[in-house]
């Protein structure tokens, strides 16, 4: 975001690129690791040794996965080429 005057004015420029994290790749890897976070506390907390080796397990999953989909263009460096392209043909 850039701030730009004119005159008395400020004008906040938002036509920059902000990606936030919102890929098919981050949504993924937030949600299979949230997932996995309470299946590991769950396992934890009743002292049940094999969930909790899950829940771990499903932890590495997510970052997988979260990389895996990132290699394959869905993650944030991908949008950002989409987005510029979008500006310089429009």
């Amino acid at each position: 975001m850039q701030k730009m005057t004119n005159g008395n004015q400020t004008v906040l420029d938002h036509t920059g690129f902000v990606g936030h994290g919102n890929t098919l790749a981050a949504w993924t890897t937030v949600g299979i690791m949230s997932v996995a976070f309470i299946v590991a506390t769950v396992g934890f907390t009743i002292g049940a040794t094999p969930v909790t080796i899950v829940g771990i397990g499903l932890l590495v999953v997510g970052l997988i996965a979260g990389a895996v989909l990132r290699a394959m263009g869905h993650g944030a460096g991908s949008e950002q080429r989409k987005h510029e392209e979008r500006h310089q043909h429009g």
